[in-house]
């Protein structure tokens, strides 16, 4: 059970006090009841939820009735669940009515606000009503490493999955409650996102991921009673290739030629359809355009030539080159990438370095890149790549294939990419199906020439 209690300052009458309201929360259940006190805003303790030991505050006459509001609502639950029953609502709200000698119409029906609450926050049931403060909590946390909010995406995941369950809800025509989370619960929700909905296992188990981290917040964190069965809730998973760029695909992005005529004359067409759209990149000249085509092109390479995300790779400077090893630490959660600083037949992240030696300010590797997979689009036509969109992310997760087409051991990538787990690092690697199939040819004695 927990008890809170609320400065009912939206109902403020003449006299400057203000109603104290309770609200209890055991079982599922949550009952809001005034307490027949009054108080001013300035004698109000929010931290302590109890009124200020100050004169004129009668705080010695109005926290005892508080106390014995939260003393009567504890010993009730108490006797029923001696008595092994729940405890009604209706129950509860009679027996404190008829401790404070209230009449029916003494307990206030409209919800506490923060004032800042929509009237649609205030009807979603008591389940969604928690959840939605679940976020709330996930949007004020930060990384005890770097001092950085929740990620944007996150958030906009828990909000999906608060979306997915209400809409559960509604086509089921049933209310969601924190008693109700057990075995039947989770196999129609199952049935309903795999099967009605058609949508993918990994989906499902990101849903019933967020869903077991919301429950556990409510029983650890708000103390409120929930179904034990929901730990037994299962979140499957499937490994699902992701997007990368194939050897021969990279090399065609490092060969673009940003002197030649003909690059050049594809550059003019490209700029001259990005104003036709109304795509004005703000820069003064065709040239200063052009040279952050070619900018936004190295800006990639430099991200697919080391694992970096495209935060960390803005960072990177000439103080993390440590011989024939960059030594940085990932901007996301602090920990420590070792990256090879030397050129092969496919990756030339010491050429491209060279390249902006002088030009490079503050000891950067590369200049700093701004809108870089606006102008990524731009570098992918002129490579004709279809396949996929280019994107700064995708030089991550390239870096990460390639280096185990070339062979280098699970372990040694992690290391260079800053993973700690084996399943999180698995969302970076991509299939090379050409290489695939070369690798598996060179292996198979008595395989046709032209395959490997």
């Amino acid at each position: 059970m927990k008890i809170t209690r609320q400065l009912r300052k939206d109902l403020l009458n003449q006299t400057g006090f203000a109603p104290i309201q309770v609200t209890i929360c055991w079982q599922g259940n949550r009952l809001r009841i005034s307490s027949g006190q009054l108080c001013r805003p300035e004698f109000w303790d929010e931290a302590e939820s109890k009124v200020m030991p100050k004169k004129g505050s009668h705080y010695n006459h109005i926290n005892p009735v508080l106390n014995s509001i939260s003393e009567t609502a504890e010993q009730a639950l108490f006797t029923a669940e001696q008595q092994r029953r729940r405890l009604d609502k209706a129950e509860l709200d009679g027996i404190l009515k008829n401790l404070l000698q209230l009449p029916p119409e003494a307990a206030p029906a409209t919800p506490v606000t923060s004032g800042n609450e929509s009237p649609a926050e205030d009807e979603k049931s008591y389940f969604f009503q928690l959840m939605a403060q679940w976020v709330e909590a996930h949007e004020r946390k930060v990384n005890p490493l770097t001092f950085r909010k929740i990620a944007k995406s996150t958030i906009d995941g828990l909000h999906a999955t608060m979306a997915r369950f209400e809409a559960y809800a509604q086509d089921r025509g049933v209310e969601l409650t924190l008693e109700g989370m057990n075995t039947a619960f989770y196999n129609d929700f199952r049935t309903y996102v795999l099967d009605e909905l058609g949508q993918e296992v990994n989906t499902f188990g990101k849903h019933i991921n967020r869903l077991r981290s919301f429950l556990a917040w409510c029983e650890d964190e708000q103390e409120l009673d929930v179904n034990r069965k929901y730990r037994k809730f299962t979140a499957p998973s499937q490994y699902v290739g992701v997007d990368a760029l194939t050897e021969q695909e990279l090399r065609r992005i490092y060969k673009i030629d940003f002197r030649s005529l003909a690059v050049q004359e594809r550059l003019l067409e490209l700029r001259t359809q990005s104003h036709s759209k109304g795509m004005d990149l703000e820069l003064p000249s065709f040239q200063a355009w052009a040279a952050h085509v070619e900018l936004a092109r190295d800006k990639f390479l430099e991200c697919a030539y080391t694992g970096l995300r495209i935060s960390d790779a803005e960072l990177l400077g000439w103080k993390h080159v440590k011989g024939q090893m960059i030594h940085i630490k990932a901007g996301k959660n602090q920990h420590e990438c070792y990256i090879p600083f030397y050129d092969d037949d496919l990756f030339h992240l010491v050429e491209l370095a060279h390249k902006y030696e002088d030009r490079a300010p503050d000891g950067l590797l590369l200049p700093t890149c701004y809108r870089v997979n606006e102008f990524l689009k731009i570098v992918q036509q002129l490579a004709g790549i279809t396949r996929l969109t280019l994107s700064s992310k995708l030089g991550r997760k390239t870096f990460v294939t390639l280096k185990l087409y070339q062979g280098v051991p699970t372990r040694l990538v992690m290391q260079s990419t800053g993973h700690t787990t084996e399943r999180s690092f698995n969302h970076y690697v991509g299939v090379d199906t050409l290489k695939l199939l070369q690798e598996y040819a060179r292996r198979s004695p008595g395989m046709p020439r032209s395959v490997a």
